[in-house]
């Protein structure tokens, strides 16, 4: 199988949706052992760091992977969706996994995976994501990395990510998304995220003090004996002074402060950057072998680059991508417009059907002039034309093909604002670094 194969094969295996439960999973990895040499060892050696969250995960998992390998240690970091290639979601040491490792580990994961099947073993092959975590993790410990972060891919509960007991739970912040699976209340979603919390294993929760989520969440992990931290409290704040291109922050916790300076968009960054800062000093405390200088979370954070959010490009008109898709996410955007003086925009937005597109477009209005309205590359994508009727009062053109909404959002000269859909903003980042 080689690498256009395997892209072939795992579209196949996404078309068939999701597998439920976890036990497919957890039966591979189970075996794991007999089919790679020396597979338990490595894996018992590896530092797993779990993290989960409606909004701020995978920020939170770059500032992890980034501060840890600031401090001189090899971190594999699985990430979901991609932007652009599928290799971005498996990296060590922010270095993609090359198309032979990735195509020579998939044949090898799909043989176990037949194999078992054939002796009933697991019911049925591993789903798109199944694969991919699975892949993740045969190619950490191959690799022999010190920490492989996980960020969840949907969920938590039964999340492929979940098969394995990590030394470290991480919970950002609870929203609603994805309702038809996770369920409509906060407090249900904040139980499906919380399904990652295991007997014994420290938590770190960046939910409100007090809050649903986190009454939930506190609740469970008081269940599951596990030892609970919050990112913010009364013993645990943020100071965050802003300048131009950056945010200045001080992070002071019972034990310590910590100094730092975050080159990403968005003031949100800085809590999302505190989380991370949080799971380290406990981490310090309940694995002595971690040694990390306050240096090395200063440049960590400060070296943290993650694509599409709120990333601003160079380009003219300036673009401002943001893969934001839910109401919490555009308010942060909203948030960052507003702190820059970002206003007459010319907005492309795009989004699909079970979004809650009307909450975002009314964080959205007061910052866009005119309005491109396209459609994300995904079956889900909400038809443009529904869209009209949330913008009487703006300038409408209805573009549904992406590159032909960039280019028509081009036309005007204004910045552009490219939001609504993370297949969306992926889409356009790759027509607009083309076309550089």
């Amino acid at each position: 199988m080689d690498y256009q194969r395997a892209l072939i094969y795992l579209k196949d295996q996404e078309s068939r949706g999701m597998n439920p439960g976890l036990e497919n999973t957890q039966q591979m990895l189970k075996y794991f052992p007999q089919f790679y040499r020396d597979f338990e060892t490595d894996l018992q050696r590896v530092c797993v760091i779990q993290v989960a969250g409606t909004n701020g995960k995978g920020s939170t998992a770059y500032f992890l992977a980034s501060i840890l390998q600031a401090a001189g240690y090899s971190v594999g970091l699985f990430i979901s969706p991609h932007l652009h290639d599928i290799r971005e979601r498996i990296s060590i040491d922010k270095k993609w996994i090359s198309r032979k490792d990735f195509s020579t580990g998939l044949r090898s994961i799909k043989a176990l995976a037949e194999e078992l099947l054939k002796r009933r073993l697991i019911t049925q092959m591993p789903s798109f994501f199944e694969y991919t975590f699975l892949l993740a993790i045969y190619y950490f410990t191959r690799e022999r990395v010190d920490f492989a972060i996980l960020e969840v891919g949907l969920g938590g509960r039964w999340d492929a990510t979940s098969a394995i007991t990590p030394g470290i739970a991480v919970i950002t912040t609870i929203a609603r998304d994805h309702t038809m699976i996770l369920g409509k209340r906060l407090g249900e979603i904040a139980g499906e995220k919380a399904g990652i919390i295991k007997t014994g294993v420290p938590v770190v929760c960046g939910c409100e003090v007090g809050s649903i989520a986190h009454r939930v969440i506190k609740n469970r992990a008081t269940q599951a004996r596990a030892p609970f931290f919050n990112v913010i409290d009364s013993k645990n704040y943020l100071v965050i002074e802003g300048y131009n291109h950056s945010y200045h922050c001080t992070y002071t916790t019972e034990t310590d402060d910590y100094t730092f300076d975050i080159r990403l968009n968005g003031i949100h960054q800085a809590f999302n950057a505190a989380a991370a800062v949080k799971v380290i000093q406990v981490l310090s405390h309940t694995h002595k072998w971690v040694k990390v200088s306050k240096t090395s979370i200063g440049n960590g954070i400060a070296d943290t680059f993650v694509p599409a959010r709120i990333e601003s490009l160079d380009t003219s008109p300036r673009v401002i991508l943001d893969g934001g898709h839910n109401v919490q996410s555009t308010r942060a955007l909203a948030h960052f417009l507003k702190e820059k003086n970002k206003n007459l925009l010319t907005l492309v937005f795009g989004v699909l059907a079970d979004k809650n597109y009307r909450g975002m477009i009314a964080l959205l209005l007061p910052y866009i002039h005119r309005v491109i309205l396209t459609e994300p590359l995904s079956e889900r994508a909400l038809p443009a034309e529904k869209l009209l009727k949330f913008f009487k009062d703006k300038v409408v053109l209805v573009r549904k093909n992406p590159g032909d909404a960039y280019r028509s959002a081009r036309q005007f000269k204004d910045d552009i604002l490219v939001t609504g859909s993370f297949y969306l903003v992926g889409e356009m980042r790759k027509i607009i670094l083309a076309g550089r």
